[in-house]
């Protein structure tokens, strides 16, 4: 089980691998929201609505977008203007964790590259969820829950036609937390586990 007092320290101290080129190219930025449970350590899971069109429509996410010029080049401001808008709760700096690592994905809009940043917060006391049209539901994930390997599957994706077998977590209900999310998830594993791989 991940303990959250452990996991929040371990992340203090983890230094995140950072795009070196972030400030050149198309940002956005993600909110992985923590808070403790008897399972331990739990991270909010939301799944996008369906939506002609978004790349991401129905995929299992984190609250997060674009940064945008009201944040200020802000990656951190612009996860937390996100998540207000997305689920209706308010988090700042102060219930900041840490950060992960910058993840580099296509901007499908511009077919250009695009760097995500993730950054970790406690779940503030007392917050309800207020989706917006955005999200369709959401998910309270224990990470102990991710450790298992019953839990882990293949996806079968096409990229250019070309069928690709992805690693997937199954959440039930036919939905699969995948790709950049997983990714993501699996190094808030990893540092929650004290593992380096």
């Amino acid at each position: 089980m991940h303990e959250l007092a452990p996991l929040v320290a371990r992340l203090q101290r983890h230094r995140a691998r950072r795009n070196p080129l972030r400030r050149r190219l198309k940002r956005a930025a993600v909110a992985a929201l923590l808070r403790d449970s008897r399972q331990g350590a739990e991270v909010l899971v939301v799944e996008r609505a369906h939506r002609p069109g978004d790349p991401w429509s129905g995929d299992m996410a984190l609250p997060g977008g674009r940064i945008e010029a009201i944040d200020e080049a802000s990656a951190s401001r612009a996860a937390c203007r996100e998540t207000a808008e997305e689920i209706g709760v308010t988090i700042d700096r102060s219930l900041g964790i840490g950060r992960l690592s910058d993840q580099l994905t296509l901007d499908h809009r511009r077919r250009r590259p695009l760097v995500i940043s993730p950054f970790v917060y406690r779940w503030p006391r007392g917050a309800e969820i207020k989706p917006n049209a955005e999200i369709s539901g959401w998910q309270w994930i224990p990470l102990a829950w991710l450790d298992e390997p019953a839990n882990r599957g293949r996806l079968l994706w096409r990229i250019r036609g070309v069928p690709k077998s992805m690693p997937c977590y199954d959440c039930g209900d036919d939905r699969r937390l995948w790709g950049l999310t997983l990714l993501m998830l699996d190094e808030l594993r990893r540092i929650g586990s004290g593992s380096r791989r």
